[in-house]
């Protein structure tokens, strides 16, 4: 299939091959890429009636939804196929419609059980906007007031807090003032109990609802897909507040460049939507220059350089204009606050994380020495990456609104938000602006390509070699025992520059940084090439990596700017099975039960190690709390617990199990593993439930 688009609208044309044949051999006209992406949408359909049926027993009305999408995905997946002489290109359109209406009411019941299941916030970026809003109501400037008091009342765990450098939480309104005054009109009429998150939703679906009809029929149906994707939902219900400019970024993206030719109100859409874009949160900023840009140059090789100017100057304008409109009350009153705050996340000295390249500074031994030359390298590829698309314009015109994605990448905070929330827009841009014909690259742009290059290699080299200026080792940790949890760590950490530094330290579990950890032992300041010993301590729960996943403990310095890392730890390489793994029937007092405990790995493989001791241990969870049970284990005393036992040959430890007494509670029986050097527990084996009566 091939897609031509001119003068801002596409037109199809399919290859001959591309279509299923009829009965008579013909080629059908519909392409078998539009079949296909018509097909996914009711994949996805279907996907939607799994994800809600996980609440069927929470509540039973679901079981609606349920049926009713499950049968829709696979109608829409049928249809889909049907020839044009069946289903015209029209009708398949409006059934296409209907399926992203079903998306979108699939995302709203899913999103309803996510909130009332989970309603606390999950990140401060969120919870600082709905109380910005609250304030704003009230007539009070959120800037000019700290937004710590968001966290307790939005019941923000401290793993969603934005961190400093220094362990210290952000509190101060980061974002324009349009991510707030979005939610003002649900907080007038009442809405206060997860408004903002409802806003979110909805701003997702309508971005979904104008891309489908933006996009040219043929690849429609796109619309519904990223509509479903798991990332995107996530970051709505999730708390991550990128969903309320999309909507506005497709509207500015869509034919971008036809305000070159266009007049009047019609040709102020584009720039307006990108102003109010750039007004809710700060990655449309980068956008912008993109677009200015390419219409400079659209206009330059139609109506000469100073037409160009005019034209770009004019677009800018209309689009600061829109930028200003909700930020202006905010500006006037208080410029320094305002200025503070939408420049904080540049400005703030935050923490790293994303899962751009920052990762292997974080993950591996790999940089860390200077995050500020992650910064640099992002803003050297941004140059490059604008430099480039002026000079191959046309070539890399359908990636006006992708290219920012690609700098945000190589900066120390390259969150996935900030990866894939410009890919919807991009879409709307690449399928419906022109294809240049006849327009030929600047000469230059070789030259510009191959030193851009040069200069993003060494500015990432730069970042990737400079050697992190500590270094950390877990010297022993200290566990929760059954809460299967790390709760203390004791570092050894080594300063190997001539400066002092002030360590602080957190713990990343999988690609989450958790609240930053108490120094409960160890200096303060460590001087040049000093070495210390540092004991730290989780400050909550929430902070407590498990001891079933690895992590690595991370210690940040703020002069220089830098972060360094432990390898990873793994708390828990082996666990323990029990065979039998259930028993169904009542065991008759007296009577003795054989219970064997297999070591296994990761993979489930048998340990074959002898003379390693497991751990069984008693109790009954009964409804009032735990008692002590009675039955004997080995050789044990009645009701001893835990009871050790050595493995065989085979890394199996055999129990026998009798009880001399019964009752209406069930006895609960679990193994374990202790580690030989820190003597904490793991692998806590299934639990297995045995009831002893007459």
């Amino acid at each position: 299939m091939g897609s031509l688009i001119e003068g801002g609208s596409a037109v199809l044309a399919d290859d001959a091959d591309d279509g299923p044949r009829t009965r008579s051999g013909r080629v059908d006209g519909t392409s078998a890429a539009t079949r296909a992406l018509r097909s996914l949408v009711g994949v996805f359909l279907v996907t939607w009636a799994f994800r809600i049926s996980g609440f069927i027993t929470f509540a039973s009305w679901s079981a609606l939804p349920i049926v009713v999408l499950g049968l829709a995905g696979l109608l829409v997946i049928a249809a889909a196929w049907l020839p044009d002489s069946v289903l015209s290109n029209r009708r398949q359109h409006q059934i296409g419609w209907a399926a992203l209406a079903a998306v979108i009411a699939a995302l709203a019941v899913w999103s309803y059980f996510q909130v009332y299941i989970a309603p606390d916030y999950g990140t401060d970026e969120i919870a600082f906007d709905q109380y910005a809003a609250q304030l704003a109501l009230h007539g009070i400037d959120p800037y000019l007031r700290s937004m710590a008091p968001a966290f307790p009342l939005f019941h923000v765990s401290p793993n969603g807090y934005t961190f400093q450098l220094n362990g210290q939480p952000v509190t101060a309104l980061s974002y324009p003032a349009l991510a707030f005054l979005a939610y003002l009109p649900l907080l007038a009429a009442g809405v206060t109990t997860q408004a903002a998150v409802w806003v979110q939703i909805f701003t997702w679906a309508l971005g979904a609802v104008i891309l489908y009809a933006v996009l040219p029929r043929s690849v429609a149906p796109l619309a519904g897909v990223l509509a479903s994707i798991d990332v995107y939902v996530g970051y709505a219900v999730g708390g991550v507040t990128d969903s309320l400019f999309v909507p506005l970024l497709i509207g500015a993206a869509a034919g971008w460049d036809r305000f070159v030719s266009g007049r009047g109100p019609s040709a102020w859409r584009g720039p307006v939507c990108m102003g109010l874009a750039m007004a809710v949160k700060q990655t449309p900023w980068l956008v912008f220059p993109f677009v200015v840009a390419g219409i400079v140059v659209e206009s330059r090789r139609a109506n000469g350089t100073r037409r160009a100017l005019r034209d770009g100057s004019r677009y800018a304008g209309i689009a600061l204009a829109a930028f200003a409109v909700p930020n202006l009350p905010y500006a006037a009153q208080a410029p320094g606050a305002w200025l503070r705050g939408i420049l904080t996340p540049i400005a703030a000295h935050t923490v790293p994380a994303g899962q751009g390249l920052i990762s292997l500074s974080l993950s591996l031994m790999v940089g860390g020495g200077s995050l500020l030359a992650y910064d640099v390298a992002a803003i050297v590829l941004f140059t490059v990456l604008l430099a480039c698309f002026v000079t191959m314009y046309p070539a890399l015109k359908p990636t006006a609104f992708l290219l920012p994605s690609i700098a945000l990448f190589f900066a120390d905070r390259s969150f996935g938000s900030y990866l894939v929330m410009l890919i919807p827009p991009a879409l709307a841009a690449a399928a419906t602006t022109s294809r240049l014909r006849g327009i030929r690259a600047s000469r230059g742009w070789r030259w510009v390509a191959a030193g851009g290059l040069c200069a993003t290699v060494t500015s990432v080299a730069v970042a990737l070699m400079s050697p992190s200026p500590l270094s950390v080792s877990v010297e022993s940790v200290r566990t929760t025992g059954q809460l299967a949890t790390v709760e203390q760590v004791t570092l050894s950490v080594t300063n190997n520059t001539g400066g002092d530094v002030q360590p602080a330290f957190t713990v990343e579990n999988g690609t989450t940084l958790t609240a930053f950890w108490q120094r409960e032992n160890g200096p303060a300041v460590l001087g040049p090439h000093q070495q210390a010993r540092y004991t730290i301590v989780a400050p909550s729960y929430f902070a407590m990596p498990s001891i079933q996943n690895g992590f690595q403990v991370l210690a940040f310095t703020s002069d220089p700017a830098s972060v360094s890392r432990t390898t990873t730890y793994l708390a828990s390489t082996w666990r323990v099975t029990l065979q039998p793994d259930t028993i169904s029937q009542t065991i008759a007092l007296g009577q003795q039960i054989t219970i064997r405990a297999t070591i296994v790995n990761r993979l489930d493989q048998p340990v074959r190690d002898a003379d390693v001791p497991v751990y069984l241990g008693q109790v009954i969870y009964a409804q009032q709390g735990l008692r002590y049970s009675q039955a004997y284990i080995n050789n044990g005393l009645e009701g001893q617990t835990p009871v050790r036992a050595l493995t065989n040959a085979a890394g199996v430890a055999t129990f026998t199990i009798r009880s001399p007494v019964g009752g209406s509670d069930p006895v609960y029986f679990e193994a374990n593993l202790v580690n030989p050097n820190y003597y904490y527990p793991y692998g806590y084996s299934p639990i297995l439930t045995v009831r002893f009566g007459s």
